[in-house]
Formats: structure tokens, sequence, C-alpha cells
């Protein structure tokens, strides 16, 4: 791996962090201590059912908005910086880079169908290394099925990106993707050390459409002149391979060795811990893989619709109330929602039991309910999704000692103290919620040399603020509305 020189105590490091509803950036000091941040939304498009899309430049103008933001407020120099993204998203671009179609967003499902006949046509490959699951929303699928359906449009395609080697390759010229990222397209083995001879010949891709797989930390290179200016920074400012935006939360809060579980509530629920082995076989509902600080594995369990159905619940159903109106309204309301259970898999459950076909779900509502009884039920129902997850992870041998939130609902403090309250274990919310960008910046900072090791400047930089414990009379209270959740889950699953 190419690594920087150390660099000076008054430098800077940039994390910028492209989630599925904005773009959000940081910077920070070698501490960890945050100078400035910066975030600009966006809003993908549904047109039809399954589809989730955005046109590529509302996102590059959003991180390059989101930058700026942040840079206004830090005054200080950028010696180095780091994109994470969520996997998956992707776009096809010609021969001149210009995008053929509008990004496809990571939990679009469109491309089932195909997903399975890749699937079935990788089982034609034995004694070569193919990727173990190949999804709907991974990218190689979607690609297949853009193929299926605007053949004329596709047939211009030179180059597929996924977002974080989409914009360094606008900011430096190089197309580079990590591990973990190069992952989610559906084309790559984790470990490998380049793409998956089988799955490119299955799907029809070629390797040089793909970015080059580059490990977190790596150097990319100085920013384009161009760019620097565009973007306000210095053509100095050196560019380091990312990794997931879930990795890098869990860099960026401190979870450097086994035993630490960051759990992000973001638009998706996802619950990361690491582990020197993964169980064997890793069952439906959890994965693993490499994790950028050796020599760990990481297991991951996650929902695809969390903080999204607050969202939606806020702007469909609560007149576009703000959420501190509803927090408050939501505390007035007694432990369990007087009586009503809710299911917040709106886009098929993921773990602990994988179904594409679950859907949300209100139930035992009666006319005395009101909207704060139903937002709290899906407080409670992503708390109980914590907990499920949670007992999944331990289930399959993983120790959990130490829970952290980050993610936009680490900023609710009702919140952490009920999902503290229903998994009886004390939850730690950090200084840094936004933890993935201090884990991107992070990750470039070691990469510029700032540090001796990745697990040393996730060490360093972690800081709680608040750690909410467990009130034991809570607890036992939230006991009989769990239940009503897990059965309400098993009938949905047996439907």
């Amino acid at each position: 791996m190419l690594k920087s020189q150390p660099m000076s105590a008054k430098h800077a490091y940039l994390g910028l962090d492209i989630g599925g509803t904005g773009a959000k950036a940081g910077v920070f000091d070698a501490a960890g201590a945050q100078l400035g941040r910066g975030h600009c939304p966006f809003t993908p498009r549904s047109p039809e059912p399954g589809h989730v899309e955005i046109e590529i430049e509302e996102i590059y103008q959003a991180a390059r908005t989101a930058v700026a933001q942040a840079l206004s407020m830090a005054h200080r120099p950028v010696a180095a910086m780091t994109i994470v993204s969520q996997g998956e998203t992707f776009v096809s671009l010609d021969e001149e880079d210009q995008p053929l179609h509008p990004a496809i967003i990571w939990y679009d499902s469109r491309a089932s169908e195909q997903a399975r006949r890749l699937q079935e046509a990788l089982q034609l490959h034995p004694g070569q290394e193919i990727p173990s699951a190949i999804e709907a929303i991974c990218s190689a699928p979607k690609i297949i099925w853009l193929r299926e359906h605007a053949l004329k449009i596709m047939r211009r395609a030179r180059r597929y990106l996924l977002l974080p080697d989409y914009l360094a390759y606008r900011l430096t010229g190089q197309a580079v993707i990590d591990p973990s990222t190069a992952a989610s397209t559906g084309l790559y083995v984790d470990g490998a050390a380049t793409y998956s001879r089988a799955a490119l010949q299955a799907s029809g891709i070629a390797e040089d459409q793909l970015a080059r797989i580059g490990a977190p930390g790596e150097r990319v290179g100085k920013l384009l002149p161009e760019m620097a200016r565009e973007w306000g920074l210095s053509p100095e400012t050196e560019l380091f391979v990312g990794t997931n935006d879930q990795y890098a939360g869990a860099i960026g809060a401190g979870n450097c060795r086994p035993g630490i579980l960051s759990e992000t509530s973001g638009t998706c629920l996802a619950l990361v811990t690491l582990t020197e082995k993964l169980p064997e076989p890793v069952p439906p509902g959890l994965f693993g893989g490499y994790f950028p600080i050796k020599p760990y594995f990481f297991a991951l369990a996650y929902a695809k619709t969390a903080g999204v159905v607050l969202d939606w619940f806020r702007k469909e159903c609560a007149g576009g109330a703000d959420f501190e109106t509803l927090n408050a309204e939501a505390a007035k309301v007694p432990i369990g929602c007087r009586g009503v259970t809710m299911l917040p898999h709106f886009d098929g459950l993921i773990s602990p039991t994988p179904d594409a076909a679950m859907r949300g779900l209100f139930a035992n509502l009666t006319l005395q309910h009101t909207r704060a009884d139903l937002y709290r039920s899906i407080l409670e129902a992503l708390a109980f999704s914590l907990r499920e997850n949670l007992e999944l992870l331990r289930g399959n041998g993983l120790t959990i000692e130490t829970v952290r939130c980050i993610g936009g609902g680490a900023k609710n403090d009702l919140w952490l103290q009920m999902k503290a309250d229903v998994i009886g274990m004390a939850v730690e919310k950090p200084a840094v919620t936004e933890a993935s960008m201090l884990g991107a910046a992070m990750l470039a900072a070691w990469g510029a040399g700032a540090f001796p090791s990745l697990a040393a400047t996730s060490a360093a930089c972690y800081h709680a603020e608040l750690v909410f414990s467990p009130n034991e009379n809570s607890r036992r209270q939230y006991e009989a509305p769990y239940r009503r959740y897990r059965e309400l889950t098993m009938k949905a699953l047996a439907r």
C-alpha cells in the first residue's frame, strides 16, 4: 500500500459520507475534534414500485455543497480526504464519461429475477471463486436489467462506477474502490485480489469497465487542479480509499476490537461488531467479511428501512411536523403504545430472517389511538429490531459488551434511552454522532501517516458524550410489547 509522509498537526482531514438521502462532510483534526461540518440533502425518486433512482449530478453537487459548508467553518488546510458511501448504488457512463441513466440507489429491488438467473449461472462454474450471494440490490443484476430494458442506451456503456469511485474518478481521474464496496456489486469475492472471473463472464461485464480495487487507506492521488479549485481545496490535497459507510461508522465509533457493537440508525438499521473468526457457515440474515482493521472480520446485521420510516411518517402522516415535536409527543405515550404493534420492514426483511416480501404494518389500531401512539410504535419497533438482531449476533457466538449508537438516530435521547431499556444494556452516545464522517476522516489521517495503525486511529479519536443506562422497571415493561412484536413478525413470515 502506498502511504504518505506524516502530516503537520496543523493539518485537517476531510471525511465525506454519501448516504441514501444526502451528503455529509466533516473536517477533523488528528485528535478527532470536529472543526467543521456540512450537510446537503437529496431526494431519490421512485418512478414505479421497486425502482429508486436519482440523477448522479444531484449527488455530485450535494457532495460539493456539503464539503463547502464544512470548509467554511474549519479554517484549516485539508491535507487528505476520504469518501465513504453505501454500497450498490451505481451509474453507467459512456465513452465521454456522461451518465447513461440516473444513478440506481442501493435498495432498488427491480432486478430480483436477474439476480436469481445470475446466481444460477454462477453455479455452473465449480472450482472457481464466485460471490456467495447475489441479491436484487447488487449492482450486477441491475446492469443486466438495464441491458434487457434499455439495450440501445446500454450498448454505449464504457464503465460502471459506484458512488465513491465515481467521485474519486471525477476528483483525481482515478477510479478506485475498496473491497467491501466492490463486494456489493455481486462481482467480487471478499479477500480476492480482483473481481471474480466467473461473475464477470456470467454478467457480461469486462473488468476494465469497473474501478480498480484498492485497500482502505490506500493513496489514490492528488486532486486534479480544476477539481481542487471547484471544491475549494488545495491541489496538494490527497484522496485515500475509503470503505462502506457502516464500517467507516464503526471506525469512527471506536469499534476497533471484538466486544464493541456500533449500531447505526440512519436510513437503515445496521449492527456491526468485530470478531477474529466468523461463524461457519454464516447463517442467513447475518453477513460477514474482512474488516479494514486487521486481523478482524466484521459481522453485520441490518434492516433496510429504519430512519426512513420515521421520515415517511413525519411527511405522510404527521403533516410535516418536526421530529422535536413528535419526540415530545411520544415521550408522553406509555411503554407499549397503548397496544399498537408495528413492523418497520417497508421494503423487505433482511435480518434476522430474510424475507424480501415482508412489508410494514401497524396492528391493533383503535379509534382512540393518536399520531403520538403510532410514532412511538415506530421508535419501539426499531428498538425491538435492534434487540432481535443483537440476539442473532450473540446466538452465533459473538460477544457484545459495549453498544455505541451512531448516525442520525443517535441525536434522539428519547430513542437512546428506549434502546437501553429494551436491550438491557448501557448505550453510548458519541461526541461525534455522524461517525461515518469521522471514520472517513480518520482513514485519511491514517493514510496520510498521522497514526501508526488504523486501530490506533479509531481508539484515539472516539469520545463518548453520554451513556444511557437501562432502567430496570422500564426493561420489564418492554417485555410484553417485544413479545407482541416477535409474534406479529412470525405470523407475517408464515403467511
